[in-house]
């Protein structure tokens, strides 16, 4: 969990489109009214954001170890569905924002892999055409276990820990759903991912499944009312 700390330099989250803030209405670059956004307006220190749509915990664990200068900062870092599983591919393609890279998040029934939204027609075809959706086929079909899933989120929730006690940084790590709350060095939202629990507590959700502002608000309040976080 955090330590005790004077004053965190900048307080930088993680995740996935949740902690993105996808639904929220500022979603660009990433939102300001997700719920380590508003730890940070809190705390009254800066806010930066690593997360992004569809991350897996391996892309989640790769933001963190490429993010510079991390001493003294607070990482809020929402670790996803195990299922998902990031790959670097041996060549570039063009991501939705049209930007170079060799990294790729698989997942089951992956909605870009199936056009799922139209308005990226022309980015599902390049992935085809690149044969990824034969690769996520053939990795699930010979990994897509739970034992596996588990095994590879551990690895990277144990990684990052130690790269951000040797970066001289403090971290508050999340359940994002209900198969990562186990972990000793996770906080959960009465014992339950922040996904299931906004779920019970019925919480206004978008279009697309997305927890709005009004579970940010609540989710913040609720890491407030049991996380020391402030100056001593």
């Amino acid at each position: 969990m955090v330590a005790k700390h004077l004053k965190y330099k900048k307080l930088i989250s993680a995740g996935c489109s949740f902690i993105h803030g996808s639904e929220l209405g500022d979603e660009m670059p990433y939102s300001n009214h997700t719920y380590p956004a508003l730890l940070a307006k809190h705390l009254g220190v800066p806010y930066d954001c690593v997360a992004y749509p569809s991350a897996s915990n391996q892309g989640i664990a790769k933001k963190i170890f490429d993010y510079e200068d991390k001493k003294d900062c607070l990482f809020v870092v929402q670790w996803t569905f195990p299922s998902r599983l990031g790959v670097n591919l041996s060549y570039q393609y063009s991501d939705k924002s049209g930007e170079k890279t060799n990294w790729f998040d698989l997942a089951p029934n992956n909605w870009d892999l199936i056009g799922y939204f139209k308005e990226y027609g022309e980015y599902t075809a390049q992935l085809k055409t690149l044969g990824i959706d034969k690769l996520s086929d053939m990795v699930y079909k010979h990994m897509g276990n739970d034992d596996y899933f588990i095994f590879a989120t551990k690895l990277c929730i144990d990684a990052v820990k130690l790269h951000l006690n040797e970066s001289h940084a403090k971290f508050l790590f999340i359940a994002g759903c209900d198969a990562v709350t186990n972990h000793p060095d996770i906080f959960s939202f009465e014992h339950k991912g922040f996904v299931e629990w906004c779920t019970d507590k019925n919480f206004k959700l978008g279009p697309y499944k997305h927890p709005l502002h009004d579970a940010h608000h609540n989710a913040s309040q609720y890491i407030l009312d049991r996380v020391n976080m402030s100056d001593d």
